[in-house]
């Protein structure tokens, strides 16, 4: 397969006759479409989306981990696009988070694929972790045990975000058998995260928002009712956020922070029909604002 163009331009710029400007490529991989990666051992990054943005979910991911407040490319471990089909690719960080997207038929092979790189990196990956803590690492995870109720609130509004955030997404890709995006949160949760479809199933923009479950949103405080009570706005304050969080039992800081990434507003925001895309971008930014304020006070209670 031949360099891709733009690929070879950056490489050309990185060196100069003096030698490497950016430090020499520490990671190079290209795809389906004229599509790479590359960064280089100074951190330097360059990538693009090949033709007419045929790797959507590469772009997104991409995007989602540069938001992050605390996040570095050095922490990148292994990235590697697929040469023959678009927007398949599989990304790994050394805090083992990993994102991923492949077919359905291929979901079990590539998360197998990340789980095992970690496993080959466990015992470093340990010390690491343990360093951390000693200093200013993010906060342990909350002992948290949901009550049945609460929980199962939680999962169906879960599933149904997840479900329609994937719907969303496939649409975007404009083809029924768009890939399909997984990311673990961190190797101790276990967890996919589904952002778009497989199989034959249409795609289908958000036209609303999904608000919380009324059977949450049971704050009192009258400073926090006056909020809910805004024609347009999110129908929760952060103490019904919270509880409905919680209620996952899988809360901590590093939890919130990658939940946060969903709602980010420019990413809601492409995810929505046109005439629903002002008003879902304004509400995704209050729920991101809230899981801001989440993670703050975590950060102040431990």
């Amino acid at each position: 397969m031949n360099l891709p163009r733009s690929l070879e331009g950056c490489l050309q710029n990185w060196l100069t006759p003096g030698g490497w400007r950016v430090g020499p490529p520490r990671i190079v991989t290209w795809g389906f479409g004229e599509a790479y990666f590359a960064i280089s051992e100074y951190g330097e990054v360059k990538y693009e989306t090949g033709l007419e943005r045929s790797w959507i979910i590469f772009e997104e991911t991409v995007e989602e981990w540069e938001a992050e407040a605390k996040f570095e490319w050095s922490n990148l471990a292994y990235i590697s696009l697929d040469p023959t089909t678009p927007d398949q690719f599989v990304a790994i960080r050394q805090d083992r988070t990993w994102a991923g997207s492949i077919d359905d038929n291929s979901e079990d092979a590539l998360e197998a694929f990340a789980l095992h790189y970690f496993s080959r990196r466990k015992s470093k990956s340990r010390a690491k972790g343990k360093d951390q803590r000693q200093t200013n690492g993010p906060p342990k995870p909350t002992e948290t045990k949901p009550d049945a109720a609460s929980q199962a609130l939680y999962e169906k509004w879960s599933t149904e975000v997840a479900m329609s955030f994937a719907s969303a997404l496939a649409a975007i890709a404009g083809k029924a058998n768009a890939p399909r995006k997984l990311q673990i949160r961190s190797h101790s949760s276990q967890a996919s995260i589904p952002t778009s479809l497989g199989g034959k199933k249409r795609g289908k923009l958000l036209s609303e928002f999904p608000y919380l479950p009324e059977a949450i949103t049971i704050c009192r405080l009258e400073t926090c009712r006056f909020l809910k009570a805004e024609a347009k706005g999110l129908r929760a304050c952060k103490h019904d956020v919270d509880r409905l969080f919680r209620a996952s039992g899988l809360y901590s800081y590093e939890w919130l922070r990658q939940e946060r990434l969903r709602w980010h507003p420019d990413r809601f925001g492409r995810l929505c029909e046109e005439d629903f895309r002002e008003e879902g971008r304004k509400l995704a930014e209050e729920m991101f604002k809230m899981i801001d304020i989440l993670m703050s006070e975590l950060v102040v209670a431990q």
